[in-house]
C-alpha cells in the first residue's frame, strides 16, 4: 500500500470524530484535546488531500465536502483495519508469552520426549513445539528467533549463545563384534588411533567435541574413513566393520544388547559431554521458557540421581 505522507492514524480520528460529531469543538471535547490541535491536524489533512474537506458554516458546524465524504470513507476503512491490526498483534503476543519453542540436537531425542510429556501434563497452558537437528541446527534456530530454548551436547562456547550445563551424558566407543578390539578388555586409549572410524563430516560441531574429547583421553589422531550427518548411516557403517564409533551410548545401548554392537572396554574414565540448555544472549527470555528451563533442569537431575547409564549422568 503506497504511504500518503502526513496521513497519521490519529488525523484520521480527528477527522472523524468531527464528521460523526458535526463541529471542531466536539471533536475537541470527544478526544480530550485542544481546539487549535484539531484545527492544526485538518489543516494538515486538507494540504495533503488537494482540497477543503470541510464546509464552515458560521453558527452552524461544519459539513463535509464532497471530497471530504470521498476521504471518510477511506478513514473509516483505514482505522478499521489498524483496529483489526492490533487486535490480532495482541493475540499474537499473548500466544507468543505461553509458548515454547525447544530445538534439541537429534542426539538427545531419544532421551527428552518422557520429559517433555511431563512438562505439557503439568502445565497445559503452555504451547510446547519441539524441533529437532543437528547441533549447528540448534544454534542457527537459537540465533534467528525460530526456537527461544536449546539442548546440545558440547563444551566450546558459541557466539551469540548463553549456556547453562545441565548434566553429562555418557559417550561410548562402538564397534562390530569382529572387531580386533572387540573383545579385550582395558584397552589404552592410544592403540585406537590405529584403527578407523567413521564420524560426523568436517565441521560438524558435535563432531569437534568427540574429536576433543578423545584427544584428551589419549587418542592422538581418528582417521575417519566414512562421514555421514545422520546416525542410522553410522551405525549400518559400525555393524558392517567399516569403522568404530564415538556416540552417545544411549543410541546403541539396544546394539549392545542384543550383541549387535559391542562397546570398548577402554583403560579411561568413562566418556561423558556435557549437556548444555542455551539462549539467545539478546532476546528476552518469557516466564513460559523460563518455567520450561527449570522444568528440563529438574528432570534430568531426577535422572541423574537414579544413575541410569542410558540417561544423562553427573
Amino acid at each position: 500500500m503506497k504511504r500518503v505522507p502526513g496521513l497519521t492514524l490519529r488525523r484520521l480520528e480527528v477527522f472523524i470524530a468531527i464528521a460523526e460529531g458535526g463541529g471542531f469543538r466536539a471533536a475537541a471535547e470527544r478526544l480530550g484535546v485542544a481546539q487549535p490541535s484539531i484545527s492544526s491536524h485538518v489543516q494538515a489533512l486538507e494540504a495533503q488531500s488537494g482540497g477543503a474537506l470541510f464546509e464552515r458554516r458560521r453558527g452552524r458546524g461544519v459539513e463535509l465536502t464532497d471530497l471530504g465524504k470521498t476521504f471518510l470513507s477511506h478513514a473509516r476503512q483505514l482505522l478499521a483495519e489498524a483496529d483489526d491490526m492490533v487486535s490480532d498483534l495482541s493475540r499474537f503476543r499473548a500466544v507468543a508469552e505461553r509458548r515454547v519453542v525447544f530445538a534439541c540436537q537429534r542426539s538427545l531425542s531419544q532421551v527428552l520426549p518422557p520429559l517433555l510429556a511431563n512438562f505439557a501434563g503439568e502445565h497445559k497452558e503452555v504451547e510446547l513445539i519441539t524441533r529437532v537437528g543437528r547441533q549447528e541446527e540448534i544454534v542457527d534456530m537459537i540465533r534467528n528467533g525460530t526456537a527461544n530454548i536449546g539442548l546440545f551436547l558440547g563444551e566450546q562456547d558459541i557466539q551469540g549463545l548463553r549456556a547453562t550445563t545441565v548434566g553429562h551424558m555418557q559417550l561410548a566407543i562402538a564397534a562390530a563384534p569382529e572387531h580386533p578390539l572387540a573383545r579385550r578388555q582395558n584397552i589404552p586409549p592410544a592403540e585406537l588411533s590405529a584403527y578407523p572410524f567413521v564420524g560426523a563430516p568436517d565441521g560438524s560441531l558435535l563432531g569437534q567435541g568427540i574429536a576433543a574429547l578423545l584427544a584428551g583421553i589419549g587418542v592422538s589422531s581418528v582417521d575417519l574413513v566414512s562421514k555421514a550427518t545422520e546416525f542410522e548411516f553410522l551405525r549400518a557403517l559400525v555393524i558392517g566393520g567399516v569403522g568404530l564409533y564415538c556416540c552417545v551410548l544411549d543410541r546403541v545401548a539396544a546394539d549392545f544388547d542384543s550383541g549387535a554392537l559391542v562397546m570398548l572396554s577402554l583403560d579411561a574414565p568413562p566418556l561423558t559431554m556435557e549437556m548444555r540448555q542455551v539462549f539467545s544472549v539478546t532476546k528476552p527470555v518469557s516466564p513460559a521458557v523460563a518455567l520450561f528451563a527449570e522444568h528440563l533442569r529438574r528432570q534430568l537431575a531426577a535422572h541423574n540421581s537414579k544413575g541410569d547409564k542410558r540417561l544423562p549422568i553427573t
